[in-house]
C-alpha cells in the first residue's frame, strides 16, 4: 500500500465513547416522560449531528417549538455532559499505541461529527493533540469536505489515504471520497461490505504493518 495519510474517526476508534452519547441524551432529557422514545430515535440515527436530533426531538417527539435559543441551551448542556464523560471513558484497545507508531511516519487527520470546540477540548484534555496534524469537527465542514481537504493538503490521490471508522456511515463517506476504508468492529456490522475489519486498533495496526505501512 502506498499511503500518504491516515484519517481517523474519534468515537469508537480512539475512545470507547459511543455509549457516552446515549447516556448524555438520557441525562439531558431525564425528567421527560418520553425519554425512552428519545433514546430510540438517537439509536436509529447515530450518524446525525446532535442539533439535527434536537430539532427532531423538540418538534416531532415533544411537540415543542425549536429555535436558536433552544438549540444554544441544549447544545451547551449536552456538550458539558459529553465532555465530562468522554474525558473519563477508556481508549479503544491499541489506540494509543497506534497513534504513537503511525504518527511518527504519517500525517494523521482526526475527523469527527463532534462540534469543533468540544472536540479540540476533549483531545487536549486527554493529551492526544500532539498526534494529529489536524483535528476537524463540525461545523464548519462535513466529513466529505474534510477528507477532500486533507487529500489536497498532502497532495495525495484518494487511494493514497486510509480511513478508519466504526460505522457504515464512515464507510459511505470513504466510498464517496474514494479513500481506502478499514473498519473497527463496534456496534455495526460490515459483513456485506467486503472491507477489512478488526475488533480493535491492535488488529488494524498489525494489518497495516503487514501491508507495508
Amino acid at each position: 500500500m502506498n499511503i500518504k495519510l491516515i484519517i481517523l474517526d474519534f468515537d469508537g476508534v480512539i475512545v470507547e465513547s459511543l455509549d457516552v452519547k446515549t447516556e448524555s441524551f438520557r441525562e439531558l432529557f431525564k425528567n421527560n416522560e418520553k425519554v425512552d422514545e428519545i433514546i430510540r430515535y438517537h439509536h436509529n440515527n447515530r450518524a446525525f449531528s446532535r442539533f439535527v436530533k434536537f430539532k427532531h426531538i423538540y418538534e416531532n417527539i415533544l411537540g415543542k417549538e425549536y429555535n436558536e435559543q433552544v438549540a444554544k441551551e441544549l447544545g451547551e448542556k449536552f456538550s458539558e455532559i459529553v465532555f465530562q464523560k468522554v474525558v473519563a471513558c477508556p481508549m479503544v484497545a491499541g489506540a494509543e499505541n497506534f497513534l504513537k507508531i503511525f504518527s511518527r511516519t504519517y500525517p494523521i487527520y482526526l475527523i469527527s461529527a463532534t462540534p469543533q470546540e468540544e472536540l479540540e477540548r476533549i483531545v487536549a484534555s486527554r493529551n492526544l493533540d500532539g498526534f494529529f496534524k489536524q483535528v476537524w469537527g463540525i461545523p464548519p465542514g462535513n466529513k466529505i469536505d474534510y477528507i477532500n481537504h486533507a487529500l489536497k493538503n498532502e497532495n495525495a490521490r484518494p487511494e493514497e489515504a486510509v480511513s478508519i471508522g466504526d460505522t457504515r456511515e464512515d464507510f459511505n463517506v470513504a466510498q464517496k471520497t474514494g479513500v481506502r476504508f478499514v473498519g473497527r468492529i463496534n456496534q455495526e456490522s460490515f459483513d456485506d461490505l467486503g472491507v477489512p475489519v478488526f475488533p480493535d486498533m491492535n488488529g488494524i495496526a498489525k494489518w497495516l504493518q503487514k501491508k507495508g505501512l
